[in-house]
Order: structure tokens, then C-alpha cells, then sequence
């Protein structure tokens, strides 16, 4: 329920006489105490509201006495009425009446019928007189949003798909406590307007959406066809004011969508062939070129360099300061020290850089592109079977630890093999840049349904520095000819060791999706953490093997991979839970590239 603060409705409105004569009230009702009004989308309705002083002899009206007040986000007061927007949910209606103060309850139910373009205008009749149907291969099924997954407050339109099934035009219906809309179409799929999808999120949050579809044959309408219910949460939180930065490796680009909005991605840096990085402030990249002459193929380019860029507020462009074609840092996976650690200005900030030769982690001025010097060379090679090679590198929100792939192989920078992931301090003391030993962060390998996981890599902090996901595998990453062999998934740990979990609702069960890249929404919600990460999974039917644009493929992908967000749940963070949920595809991303390597961060601009 959304409550409104009485004491804000006093200060706003001032002290007023509740006495009509000399009678004087001792208490006030508002009437009705529990009232429920049906408001259309894009429309109002209105509530009729009196309020009576209770006295000892009874009860008197005083309404004009009075101030009556909601919250606004469900709408206002002209006077005694309510106008309520369209907004679903349950919410308190304030009086104050001089010392006085009462309350109601109002439910707001949100409704509507959304009739698609080229449809039937009689539509809602023909399912309307429509007996439901028994043949099971008639049933449509909902294709997405996939069942169980859950959705940010914010999240912009989605695009919920089925499969036909024999009917040729289609009832859905999005149903929750205080949502009942239904859509009528003759497509296999349906998107509504950013407005109305909006009302119906907030109307939802903290709650579930169940998603159905039932279809008829319009040559033979009188019977129709139902699906099982698909269930979303919404949660209640709002991830807002951020960025997703990806590659897309099949076309050479870093792009960048802000998130909660349907604006199409934009350029930040072509001609990029393997992977990049983003500072948690949203105001550095760092990136890699192949620029040898082995021709750009990122599974084979021995030639590839680290470059550096910075976010110029005054021209709103991203400067390429150290620009990778002039193969200063022979090296590829990078990391920025958080702001504020070691140096409180960004304008002195430290990177760090996976070097190709001899496989360790070194730190680099990413003004200038010069060596800064420490003794985390060495220090990134120590553990079992020592030399080991370092790669992979992130560091934590608080800079005080940096999560890295340790492997016992040597020369492995780009793929790796036998990987554990390690954890070493550090701190800026003397004048110096000082790492501790590495220490391996849990025990392995790790056994499940699917096969034994030993090989563990791309480790990346939760915003809070708690937990660390991280990819696992069966085998050696990356397998060219078919990349799902190595069975990567997601995994989490608590960032001190305590323990290690599986996230089969994430990762789909135990089928192989290619799933790598995992990185973390800036900010931690009310309920949830939230991942961003790139998958081979099937985008309904709008995307999937069948259907992929060829100039996806390529290094073992078989379809388009696709950027997708997942929730995990704050409230199962004990190891013994799976705090996952099935993920999301993120909307507005370019079906036709391969979307890899997501950073989620602050908006460029809006540090």
C-alpha cells in the first residue's frame, strides 16, 4: 500500500478550524472508508469523498473544512473528489481538518482493452462467445517472457511472443492484483505503448504479472484455445540513471543504451576486436585492437594492444587518449581503480592490464599509456604450481581487493584453461603500489548435474564489493568450433570465500548457453542485485538458430548472441539457495550482432 504522509499534508497545507459551531469535534471519518474505483489506461475516474466530525452528540459534515489529499502518484484532489490516474494499487487517502487527521483506503483497479492494428474491431465479441477448446495441439504457449523471470520497475517495453498453434487471431491478457488489460491482435506478437506499459509496471511492482494467450481461427471461431500462464515479478526496485556498454564483436563496435529507455543504442568506439572495459564512474573505457598482421581474428591475433579513453564533458565525446594503434601495451583485459582509491580525483587514476607477454597483470597510467610501477607482475603469478598466468582482472568497488583468473598454464592471456579465480589486496602505502599473495577464493572443481566444472574465469564485484559472479566451465574457453561445448555459467560466491553457489534459474537448468560476460548493475536495489550478461539462449521466436543473421556466426556461435538482465534475489544470499531468477532479454539491442561483453555503469555525462 502506498501511504501519504499526514505531516507533509499539514505542513503543506496549514492549521484550519475543524469546529462548524461551538460543538467541538473530538475525531474525524472519512466516508468511504473503503472505497475501489476501475480506472481505463490512458483515462481517470473519480472518488466522492465527506467528512464527518464526530462529537459527542453525534456527527457532523465538515468536509469544507478540511484538506483531502493522495498520493500523487496515483493523482489528486479537486476539492472532495479524487481524480485517480491510471495507476493500479491500493492506496491512503488523507484529511486534516485543523488538530484532526483521518484516513480511507482506496483500491485502484487498471484496466483496458488494446485492439492492434489490422485486427478484427469485433474481436473482443468473437472471444467473447468462444468456448473453450479441448484439442491440446490447438494450445498456443507463451514463448516470452520466460515463466519466473523478474523485472525492474523500469523496464522499457517488452515484446511478448507465442506460438500460433493453429489460430490466426489472439486474446492476451496481463493479469495482477490491480492489472487486468487484454490485447487482441492477429500477430504472434504484441507491444504496447511505453506509457501504458509503464502504468501497468507501476501498478505491478512488487508483485506478480501472469502473461496468457488464448487464440481462435477466424474461418472457425467458435471455439478458442488457451495457453498456461506465463508469471513475471515485478520488483519494486528502479535502476535508474545508468548505462549498459557492450561489444558487439560481430561488427567491431563498443555501443551503449541507457537503461529503462527504447533509444537506440549508440556508437561509442568502432574498430575494436576484443574486449573493453568500464570504470564504475561511467568516464573511462578501455579497449583492445588487433593490430598485427594476422588479420584482426580475435581467436588467433598474437598483435593485440590495450588502448585508453575518456569521457570529455565539455565536447560530450569519448576521446581515444591512448590509442591502441600505436601498440604501446602489448595486453587486453583491463580494470579501472574505483575513484577515490588510491587517489581521490580521477584525473590520477590507475589501470590495470592481462599482459601477452609472460601472462601477469601490470599497472598502466591510462593518460598516458606509461608504466606505473608496483610489484603486481610478480605477485599475479604467485599460487599453486607457480609461475601461473593472470588475466581477467577486476577491480573492487572499494579498491582495496582485485578478483582475477589464476591459471597454472602458461601464456594464457585471451583463452584459458584450468582457471581458479584468486583474490589479492592492495593498498597505496609509502609512496608505493603494493599487492598481496593471491588467495584462491573457493574449492574446486565443482560438480553438477551436467558435468564436472573446472575452469573458472571472468570474476566480477557485486556494487557493494559482498558477492562475485563468475563464469565456470567444463573445459578450456573459448571452443571455435562449437562455443557451447565448454558449457559456460554463471556461478556466485561471497567475495570473502564463505561460500559458492550454482544459479540454474539463471543459467536456463542444465543446458549449454554460452553464457559469459556477467557484470552488475552499479547500485543495489531494494529487494534484488541485477546482471547484466551475454547468452546463446533463444529470444523467443524472433531469435534463435533458425533464424540468425548470418554474419553472426562465426568462432563456433550458431546464433546471435544477445545481452540479457537477471535478478538475484537479496533475501537467498545464505549458499545453500539459488537467489537467481530467469533472465530478461534487454530491450533495443540489435538482433543482428553479436552483444558481448556488457558493462553496466553511470551514463556518460552524468557522473
Amino acid at each position: 500500500m502506498r501511504y501519504l504522509s499526514l505531516a507533509f499534508v499539514v505542513a503543506a497545507c496549514g492549521s484550519q478550524s475543524g469546529d462548524g459551531d461551538d460543538e467541538p469535534v473530538s475525531r474525524i471519518e472519512v466516508e468511504p472508508a473503503f472505497a475501489s474505483v476501475t480506472v481505463a489506461l490512458g483515462g481517470t475516474a473519480s472518488q466522492e469523498y465527506v467528512v464527518y466530525g464526530i462529537t459527542a452528540n453525534g456527527k457532523r459534515d465538515i468536509t469544507t473544512d478540511c484538506v483531502l489529499a493522495l498520493d500523487p502518484v496515483f493523482g489528486s484532489f479537486t476539492d472532495a473528489t479524487a481524480i485517480v490516474g491510471p495507476h493500479g494499487g491500493k492506496t491512503t487517502v488523507a484529511a486534516v481538518c485543523g488538530e484532526n487527521t483521518g484516513e480511507a483506503v482506496l483500491n485502484v483497479s487498471l484496466t483496458g482493452d488494446v485492439i492492434q492494428p489490422g485486427t478484427p474491431a469485433g474481436a473482443p465479441g468473437m472471444f467473447g462467445v468462444a468456448t473453450a477448446g479441448t484439442d491440446i495441439s490447438r494450445f498456443p504457449a507463451v514463448e516470452y517472457p520466460i515463466d519466473g523471470a523478474v523485472s525492474p520497475r523500469n523496464m522499457p517495453p517488452i515484446e511478448i511472443q507465442w506460438t500460433a498453434a493453429g489460430s490466426d487471431l489472439f486474446h492476451v491478457t496481463l493479469q495482477s492484483t490491480f492489472v487486468t488489460v487484454n490485447i487482441y491482435t492477429t500477430s504472434l506478437e504484441s507491444l504496447i505503448t511505453e506509457t501504458d506499459w509503464a502504468n501497468i509496471l507501476e501498478s505491478t511492482a512488487g508483485d506478480n504479472l501472469a502473461v496468457s494467450v488464448e487464440g481462435l481461427a477466424q474461418a472457425a471461431p467458435t471455439e478458442k484455445y488457451a495457453s498456461p500462464s506465463v508469471t513475471m515479478r515485478i520488483a519494486r526496485d528502479t535502476i535508474d540513471r545508468t548505462a549498459i556498454y557492450w561489444w558487439a564483436s560481430s561488427q567491431g563496435n563498443i555501443m551503449t543504451q541507457q537503461f529503462g529507455t527504447l533509444s537506440a543504442p549508440s556508437l561509442v568506439k568502432d574498430d575494436c576486436t576484443s574486449c573493453h572495459s568500464v570504470n564504475r564512474a561511467g568516464t573511462r573505457i578501455g579497449y583492445s585492437r588487433c593490430v598485427g598482421a594476422d588479420g584482426g581474428s580475435n581467436n588467433s591475433c598474437s598483435e593485440l594492444y590495450a588502448g585508453f579513453m575518456k569521457y570529455d564533458p565539455d565536447t560530450k565525446a569519448w576521446v581515444d587518449i591512448v590509442d591502441a594503434r600505436n601498440k604501446a601495451i602489448h595486453g587486453s583485459y583491463t580494470t579501472f581503480a574505483p575513484v577515490g582509491n588510491p587517489f581521490p580525483s580521477d584525473a590520477q587514476s590507475l589501470a590495470m592490464v592481462a599482459m601477452a607477454s609472460g601472462s601477469h597483470l601490470a599497472l598502466y597510467d591510462p593518460d598516458t599509456g606509461l608504466p606505473v610501477a608496483s610489484n603486481l607482475p610478480a605477485q599475479s603469478q604467485l599460487g599453486p604450481g607457480t609461475p601461473r598466468s593472470a588475466t581477467m582482472p577486476d577491480w573492487s568497488p572499494d579498491g582495496n581487493t582485485v578478483a582475477f583468473a589464476s591459471t597454472p598454464n602458461a601464456d594464457q592471456w585471451i583463452d584459458i584453461s584450468g582457471s581458479r579465480i584468486a583474490t589479492m589486496s592492495y593498498q597505496y602505502t609509502g609512496g608505493a603500489h603494493v599487492f598481496g599473495d593471491p588467495q584462491l577464493l573457493f574449492t574446486d572443481p565443482i560438480t553438477l548435474q551436467n558435468g564436472i566444472y573446472n575452469n573458472f574465469f571472468f570474476p566480477s564485484y557485486s556494487p557493494d564489493g559482498a558477492l562475485i559472479v563468475f563464469n565456470a566451465a567444463r573445459a578450456a574457453w573459448r571452443n571455435f568450433t562449437d562455443s557451447r561445448i565448454p558449457g559456460q555459467r554463471l556461478m556466485l560466491a561471497d567475495a570473502n570465500g564463505a561460500w559458492v553457489v550454482d544459479m540454474p534459474a539463471l543459467n536456463g537448468g542444465f543446458d549449454d548457453r554460452d553464457i559469459t560476460w556477467a557484470h552488475w548493475a552499479p547500485t543495489v536495489g531494494t529487494d534484488y542485485y541485477w546482471l547484466v550478461f551475454s547468452s546463446q539462449r533463444d529470444y523467443g521466436h524472433l531469435l534463435n538458430e533458425g533464424n540468425t543473421f548470418a554474419g553472426c556466426i562465426g568462432n563456433g556461435v550458431r546464433q546471435c548472441k544477445q545481452l540479457w538482465i537477471a535478478a538475484i534475489a537479496r533475501n537467498k544470499l545464505t549458499g545453500l539457495l539459488d537467489p537467481s531468477s530467469p533472465p530478461m532479454w534487454l530491450p533495443g539491442q540489435d538482433m543482428r550482432a553479436d552483444n558481448i561483453s556488457p558493462y553496466w555503469s553511470v551514463p556518460a555525462g552524468l557522473q
